[in-house]
């Protein structure tokens, strides 16, 4: 297994969905987003303050950019601050900002039509780090109130 795919692995099996629990938290910011590319461009926007935040030193800003990363992280039945306790969600997202450390990205896939009647789609970004690019798909679902949540995030040949 290279590197890649056992980072990819461990990601994915520590921001696993399937289970529910803890008890329901306390939302800040709203839950999901309007759209699935709004989605991603909220949760990558939140990862970039997060990781300048901490750079900064300034705790309290990367702990709300941790809160909006995890407003649009979830399944059809919400944000993952539905179904995890406060802190097992502020690490997760930690641990995305981390891996992820975008200086820049765009969406480079076109919106998808039959996102709606799908209630899913992917959406593909090209996340820059430093002088390097990598293309990342981000399988998005709809969930309540209509709303769009990132369900996963293919880390399998990107390297964190």
């Amino acid at each position: 297994m290279r590197k890649a795919d056992g980072t990819a692995v461990v990601l994915l099996t520590l921001l696993g969905l399937s289970g529910c629990a803890g008890g329901t938290a306390r939302l800040e910011v709203p839950e999901g987003a309007a759209s699935p590319e709004e989605a991603v461009e909220v949760f990558l926007s939140a990862a970039q303050e997060a990781v300048q935040a901490r750079r900064a030193g300034t705790f309290t800003e990367a702990e709300r950019a941790y809160e909006r990363m995890a407003s649009v992280f979830g399944t059809e039945h919400g944000s993952i601050q539905r179904a995890y306790s406060a802190q097992e969600v502020r690490d997760r997202m930690i641990v995305l900002a981390a891996c992820l450390r975008p200086s820049s990205f765009r969406v480079i896939t076109q919106p998808d039509p039959a996102a709606w009647s799908a209630r899913r789609t992917t959406v593909t970004v090209e996340l820059t780090r430093g002088t390097e690019s990598a293309a990342l798909p981000f399988r998005v679902v709809l969930g309540r109130g209509d709303r769009w949540f990132i369900e996963q995030i293919d880390l399998s040949s990107f390297a964190c």
